[in-house]
């Protein structure tokens, strides 16, 4: 039997994170980025889930609520969903999805009728049609 040290990669919004140092502690890596990611900072940590030869450790930002509307807030655990399961998605709608929730958090504005149905209709094929699947297997 062959011990194989797993190599970590960190994910925040979707995109990869490269491991800046395998010395370091979930905390600091988090807060390395923090500097390129301000938000990162005050994220939870999930994981490891074990991708192929990869620890994979996801940072999730609390989805912030103070003068948010309840469809905003929706919408943006809606996507924060969707790119969780971003694995079958276009890497053109995983930077829009990112995008707009940046966006949306950044100024609390609100999303158009065209972003909200569409973002419901990707949760609905790719979070609720995923769990189907899992539960018929």
């Amino acid at each position: 039997m062959k011990t194989e040290t797993l190599a970590r990669e960190f994910r925040y919004n979707g995109a990869k994170l490269t491991d800046p140092s395998p010395t370091f502690s979930l905390q600091q890596v988090r807060d390395f980025y923090g500097n390129t990611y301000p938000e990162i900072v005050n994220a939870e940590i999930e994981g490891p889930e074990i991708v192929g030869n990869k620890n994979v450790f996801t940072f999730r930002r609390a989805v912030g609520t103070k003068g948010a509307t309840d469809e905003l807030i929706s919408a943006r655990q809606k996507i924060g969903r969707v790119l969780q399961n971003c694995r079958r998605l276009p890497p053109s709608i995983v930077t829009y999805l990112v995008e707009v929730e940046r966006f949306a958090g950044a100024h609390v504005c609100p999303l158009l009728d065209e972003e909200i149905s569409f973002i419901d209709a990707l949760y609905a094929r790719y979070v609720v049609q995923a769990r189907v699947m899992e539960t018929a297997s």
